[in-house]
């Protein structure tokens, strides 16, 4: 399905480019956040990374158009962040991840396909197919450690049955936005995109603790970073039973940005007259 839906995209932008349109350029700037194990049900402002981009998007259609484009943005989490009272603020865990987006998106504008003319202020939809990559780390004593080569769900371990996960995965973009025209040289666009992933382990957790005493044989800093939940007195706690929970794997993580699109009629400022460099486009 995956390889059907590439193809679908790559004939749709062959297709884009024989026609004589506009092709138009530009940048992102904004914020990343996240939602998962370590941030499941709520959005925290203060857990939001800057994050920044580019873009290059051709029309098909007046209402469609195709864009490809590349993300930067950091996201994290932590367990201190939960009520008093949570069970996730003792199990202790925390995370950041570096996210690099890249894909195929489409804009849909429904009221340009309404009124056959594309307004000043349109809204649209946004949905297509990415590809990321991701490294969780978790900071322990006084260092970030990267947690994938560690194995802290004994991914590693013998006869576990947990294999490792792969950093780079699929994720289905979609989103809203608000396209403002400025000329016929320039506009922005204000957007709020998810990215559905198809992993639960961008901050490293998913499933139950493995045998933390084998795990602690094979690699002390992996236990350290596997289980580092607190007991009532904020104490480390004595080692759960193996196969005690530690995640939610029946829910996969999402990731977000939001923020704003700067983009620019390429073809139309390279067709004014004495060349780009006399034209401001603001």
């Amino acid at each position: 399905m995956k390889q059907r839906i590439l193809i679908c995209f790559c004939v749709l932008l062959a297709g884009a480019s024989i026609m004589a349109q506009n092709l138009e350029a530009g940048f992102f700037l904004g914020a990343s956040n996240y939602q998962g194990d370590l941030q499941p049900t709520h959005f925290l402002f203060g857990e939001s990374k800057v994050a920044y981009g580019g873009f290059v998007k051709y029309p098909v259609l007046e209402y469609l158009s195709l864009r490809a484009s590349f993300t930067k943005g950091t996201i994290s989490g932590e367990d201190l962040n939960s009520s008093v009272n949570s069970g996730r603020r003792r199990r202790n865990f925390n995370f950041r991840s570096d996210i690099l987006d890249f894909g195929l998106q489409a804009e849909f504008h429904p009221l340009t396909l309404i009124y056959q003319e594309k307004k000043i202020i349109s809204p649209y939809l946004m949905g297509g197919i990415n590809g990321f990559t991701f490294n969780p780390e978790a900071f322990y004593i006084d260092r970030y450690y990267d947690l994938a080569p560690l194995g802290t769900e004994g991914q590693y371990l013998e006869g576990s049955g947990v294999s490792p996960y792969s950093r780079f995965q699929v994720a289905i973009p979609a989103g809203i936005g608000v396209e403002i025209k400025i000329s016929d040289y320039n506009s922005i666009a204000l957007e709020f995109g998810i990215r559905k992933t198809f992993t639960d382990y961008l901050d490293d957790v998913s499933g139950s603790y493995p045998d933390l005493a084998q795990l602690a044989e094979l690699d002390p800093l992996a236990a350290s970073l596997s289980f580092r939940k607190l007991d009532d007195n904020g104490e480390p706690a004595a080692f759960p039973a193996t196969g005690a929970k530690r995640g939610n794997p029946d829910a996969k993580d999402l990731y977000y940005f939001f923020g704003v699109n700067f983009a620019f009629n390429i073809t139309n400022i390279l067709n004014l007259g004495g060349g780009p460099s006399n034209y401001s486009v603001w």
